[in-house]
């Protein structure tokens, strides 16, 4: 990786932009993020992460600390720069295509920098985008400034989860970029090559794109398989968790054993999304995929499975605890358990939820607004006392370990129910009555 400093712009301060900004600045890298909401600048600028990450806050605050890092609502900042990432979103239509407006108008700002500017400039996408994407905006917004020679166009996908962002950043498990023209193109010139990894892998702009998607649409594809097992164990009052488990234990075969346990339904900002925006896109180009249409409905089912469990405990009051879509986030986005206490509510199930890392008034951008719009309640239904969250009896729906098990068993009794959906067996020694999601 080179050592040589290069003055970055960031579009788009979110999960994939503060992440890629903190960890660029650690290592050296002049900074300046780009969004249009002001709460998110203004959390950079004071040293904050605009959204829960572990260990971002305090990386965020060391880089704006040292001025290698700071945020503005200006796009013309970017002036300045020699290279500017895309990482805005890209979110689902109604009918499942991807809307690119953000994108196109981050485009159209960058054209107008260069217009004015003149000078010799790197364009790297790396909001996820559907293959073709690319290469008709570069085309769109960009053709004289490429064909002179003043501009270079890339698709570097991300491939950071999260809760643990930071570490994928800094030790990626897969690492590839696409360029216009893979057979002239075998290496990246600077100043590109000074943000990447060692040993990055060269492809064109389409095959980028669709290695994000193909990563995507194969996880979601591994958590629907799991939970199916899964159901189908249950149904003979079998373990589908020890199921995947052994499978999983064939490493020459099966590979990776990450997303193969049965548990929650997929959800989160990434992976619903990304399987519509595929499926549509096969659509579009009249191929078949009865696999990728199948995940959506899948995810769906296991989710009715869920619902049925909690139906089956005859309780009315029903506690969540954990409502984010996974681990170590605040992101409500996608999440099933904001899908669960949704379709409790409607039929007149009393909700409670905890989670120590949601919290309404940190909610900020897309997160807020799906929040708003699927679960309007979620402001009463937070309680940040436990013992407040779980009333005397009820059922608890038990998705994450944000409380210990210390603090759960003097507030429980013969009067509760525990589901686990993710396979915290430890709960089986809790008083009340304990139900595995799938096993």
């Amino acid at each position: 990786m080179s050592q040589t400093t290069q003055k970055i712009s960031i579009f788009g301060l979110g999960y994939v932009g503060s992440v890629t900004a903190a960890c660029l600045a650690s290592r050296g890298h002049d900074l300046t993020g780009i969004d249009v909401q002001p709460e998110k600048v203004a959390r950079i600028n004071s040293g904050k992460a605009p959204i829960s990450e572990p260990g971002l806050d305090a990386l965020i605050d060391e880089q704006v600390n040292a001025g290698r890092l700071r945020a503005t609502t200006d796009p013309a900042t970017a002036t300045s720069t020699d290279i500017s990432l895309v990482c805005v979103g890209t979110p689902s239509t109604a009918s499942g295509e991807l809307d690119l407006s953000f994108v196109d108008s981050v485009c159209q700002q960058i054209a107008n920098m260069l217009e004015s500017s003149g000078k010799e400039h790197s364009l790297v996408f790396r909001s996820t985008m559907l293959p073709g994407s690319a290469r008709r905006l570069a085309e769109q917004h960009f053709s004289k400034f490429i064909a002179s020679g003043k501009l270079s166009v890339y698709f570097l996908p991300e491939f950071l989860r999260q809760g643990s962002a930071i570490a994928d950043f800094r030790d990626p498990s897969l690492s590839a970029i696409g360029v216009l023209d893979p057979l002239t193109e075998k290496t990246i010139g600077n100043p590109v090559a000074g943000i990447l990894d060692e040993g990055i892998e060269v492809v064109g702009l389409e095959a980028a794109e669709l290695l994000k998607y193909s990563c995507n649409a194969f996880h979601a594809a591994k958590v629907s398989f799991a939970n199916e097992i899964g159901r189908i164990a249950k149904g003979f009052d079998g373990d589908g968790s020890r199921v995947m488990e052994l499978l999983c234990s064939d490493k020459r075969l099966n590979i990776s054993s990450y997303y193969m346990r049965p548990g929650n339904p997929f959800g989160g900002s990434c992976l619903p999304k990304d399987v519509s925006a595929l499926s549509h896109f096969a659509r579009s180009l009249n191929v078949t995929v009865p696999t990728l249409d199948s995940l959506l409905p899948s995810n769906q089912n296991h989710l009715e499975h869920l619902i049925k469990l909690v139906e089956k405990t005859g309780q009315k009051s029903v506690t969540l605890i954990g409502i984010a879509f996974k681990n170590n986030t605040d992101d409500l986005r996608g999440s099933s358990l904001v899908n669960l206490a949704n379709a409790l509510l409607m039929k007149g199930y009393e909700i409670r939820i905890y989670d120590p890392l949601v919290s309404p008034s940190s909610l900020v951008g897309m997160n807020k607004r799906y929040a708003s719009a699927k679960l309007p309640g979620l402001d009463s239904a937070l309680k940040s006392d436990l013992s407040e969250a779980i009333p005397e009896a009820g059922t608890l729906v038990i998705s994450k370990a944000c409380a210990k098990l210390e603090e759960l068993r003097p507030l429980l009794s013969s009067q509760h129910h525990l589901i686990d959906v993710n396979g915290w067996r430890d709960l089986e020694d809790l008083p009340g009555h304990y139900h595995g999601l799938c096993w």
